[in-house]
């Protein structure tokens, strides 16, 4: 599974972003992949904000389904959810 990957500018964030998106590729490992929002084999866009005003433009990204991540419960959420995926696709 490959998810292109979008931060905000970091002006305000409330948790550390990075670390957390790595905490979660570590934990998901092989099967899971991580690439630039815009590389086209992508399945989604995870949109990873530094607080829920979230101001990255949705429309300046590929017309794909898109994940707002904006706190460490939404990484928690996200992570289950890329979990359940790539048990599927086993």
């Amino acid at each position: 599974m490959k998810v292109g990957l979008k931060y905000c500018g970091g002006c305000r964030p409330g948790y550390d972003r990075t670390a957390a998106m790595k905490d979660i590729i570590e934990e998901l490992g092989e099967g899971f992949e991580v690439t630039g929002a815009d590389d086209e084999e992508s399945e989604l866009i995870a949109v990873v904000t530094g607080c829920r005003t979230a101001c990255v433009d949705p429309g300046a990204l590929p017309g794909k389904p898109l994940r707002f991540i904006s706190s460490l419960e939404d990484m928690q959420r996200f992570k289950e959810d890329m979990k359940k995926r790539l048990n599927e696709e086993r």
